[in-house]
């Protein structure tokens, strides 16, 4: 590694004024150049890590706020969710740049525009899994760092809306992660496709789901609030009479009044016992016997009068209708039975037929492999040369039937 990096430097002024930057973090305030050392400040100026906010303040980069809070894993009451909607049209704009760029000879700028795109869909990632982080940390604590019950409100109101957006841009990022993959795929960019499907399309999901349900807690929170300040509302209106009214001594309902029904006991309804054949009770016995005297009788048995037998008479098997196609397949398993050539061509013994000439060569090298292979021949297949620039031939251009021999393997007929 080069011994002057820019980065290293930096990490060197970062360490070097670590107690300004610790005090940048948690100030709200502005720095002032009065109470710092100037050189402390020139050199984290010069390593962009201030910015100069006033007449003679400076606050800490807000990346690197952002940054040292994950490191810290702690979010203020009002944290903004990081934004992705840009990150989104980026993508769009660099799949337009690649899609133009991707026939000329320039690969050089293509890898790289590539290498762009992958690192802005790293990026997008980060930044929901930050998100979906920080909403799962701040509902599980309740949010906290409020004094009251307004601010409380207030904090539901922001996380609603901070997740709509959100949710918004998801939809957004779910469209677009579909067309660039689908465009990638038709363009034989495998690799890129195999990356959009593998780092965010199978990601989209979780995430939306993820934040659905966070979606769904904070409307309960809300709903919560609003019946807790309710309910605080009552409390204070009765908490203030009670100090008007020392000597309140409560409601006091007359003798004479009618009392409501709800007030009055249930009553409930009678039980009714189930008899047990097992419970060996003279009682239970006895409640069996006076229940069994209650049924209904028995109907008698029906004989069912025998059915008369029928006799079912079934027509003779009528007899396929034959084609020419089938009176040409019937002489050339006839041909093969009796033929007493070791193999001999199907396009040859075709243009011998009638029958087998009203079907094209091709239609009838295929219903004839078929048939003679169904009937267990053997059928080998005489293939075309390859195409230019191939090694494997695809397709065939007549059939050779090979006669069984005992003891003899079938001759291989060349492609």
């Amino acid at each position: 590694m080069n011994q002057n990096s820019p980065i290293k430097d930096c990490l060197v002024v970062l360490n070097r004024h670590a107690d300004v930057i610790e005090l940048g973090l948690s100030s709200s305030s502005e720095i002032n150049s009065a109470g710092t050392a100037a050189q402390s400040i020139a050199a984290l100026r010069q390593a962009m890590a201030l910015r100069p906010s006033g007449e003679d303040g400076y606050r800490l980069h807000p990346r690197l706020r952002e940054y040292l809070q994950d490191l810290m894993q702690t979010f203020p009451a009002y944290q903004s969710l990081a934004e992705i909607g840009s990150k989104v049209s980026q993508l769009a704009a660099l799949w337009s740049e690649i899609d133009s760029l991707r026939g000329t000879a320039d690969r050089a700028t293509v890898e790289q525009l590539v290498d762009l795109l992958q690192t802005t869909v790293h990026d997008i990632g980060y930044a929901v899994d930050r998100n979906i982080l920080m909403l799962q940390t701040r509902l599980s604590t309740r949010y906290g760092n409020v004094s009251s019950l307004q601010a409380k409100q207030s904090q539901n109101r922001w996380y609603q809306k901070q997740t709509t957006h959100l949710s918004g841009d998801l939809s957004r990022l779910a469209a677009q992660a579909d067309r660039l993959e689908r465009d990638a795929s038709t363009r034989r960019m495998e690799g890129l496709a195999t990356f959009l499907r593998r780092h965010l399309l199978g990601r989209i999901l979780p995430w939306q789901e993820s934040l659905s349900e966070m979606q769904s807690l904070i409307r309960k929170e809300l709903f919560k609030t609003r019946q807790l300040e309710a309910n605080h509302r009552h409390l204070a209106q009765m908490d203030m009479m009670l100090r008007q009214q020392p000597g309140w001594r409560g409601f006091e309902a007359g003798l004479n009044a009618e009392i409501p029904d709800i007030l009055l006991a249930a009553v409930m309804p009678s039980f009714k016992p189930h008899a047990e054949p097992l419970d060996g009770d003279r009682q239970m016995a006895d409640e069996m016997e006076r229940l069994a005297r209650t049924l209904a009788p028995r109907e008698a048995a029906v004989e069912e009068e025998p059915q008369e037998r029928k006799k079912i008479t079934r027509d003779p098997p009528r007899a396929a209708p034959t084609t020419p196609g089938t009176e040409a397949l019937g002489r050339l398993l006839a041909h093969v039975r009796a033929a007493n050539e070791e193999s001999f061509s199907l396009l040859r013994w075709r243009s011998a037929d009638k029958d087998a000439q009203t079907m094209s060569p091709e239609t009838w090298l295929v219903f004839a492999i078929m048939a003679l292979r169904g009937r267990q021949h053997l059928v080998s297949l005489v293939r075309n040369d390859p195409r230019p620039g191939e090694k494997y031939a695809h397709s065939f251009g007549d059939a050779m039937v090979v006669r069984r021999t005992a003891g003899r393997t079938p001759p291989k007929v060349a492609s």
